[in-house]
């Protein structure tokens, strides 16, 4: 076995072994997520629900538009978290697998070179 060979099976090893790595590490984040959000989609619905329990002043209903509004705020930046999880995810899959066709096609050109050679 050459180096570039004993190399390309390094790489390769390296790419399984980093793939196995990064799946527990993004459901965990995932499960975060979701955990997060539930928690923030109950609480909105306690918020609005406490709107008939104020009195009617001017201050209070501003301050309960402003709670109401910041807990939206922050719902769509859970959304936004799950939106960039999936795409991380999506890259590093895409990577993966280029990696792997890269693999392949270095060992087809170094196997073709071998048989070429006299």
């Amino acid at each position: 076995m050459s180096f570039r060979d004993f190399m390309n099976k390094v790489r390769q090893w390296d790419n399984r072994s980093t793939q196995w790595m990064m799946k527990p590490y993004m459901l965990f984040f995932e499960f975060i997520l979701v955990g997060v959000f539930v928690f923030f989609f109950m609480n909105t619905f306690k918020i609005v629900d406490a709107n008939d329990h104020i009195p009617k002043d001017p201050v209070s209903s501003l301050m309960l538009a402003q709670t109401i509004n910041t807990s939206l705020i922050v719902i769509l930046l859970l959304f936004n978290s799950f939106w960039m999880l999936y795409i991380f995810n999506s890259i590093l899959r895409l990577r993966g697998v280029l990696k792997n066709i890269d693999y392949n096609l270095s060992r087809r050109r170094t196997d073709r070179r071998d048989t070429d050679a006299p």
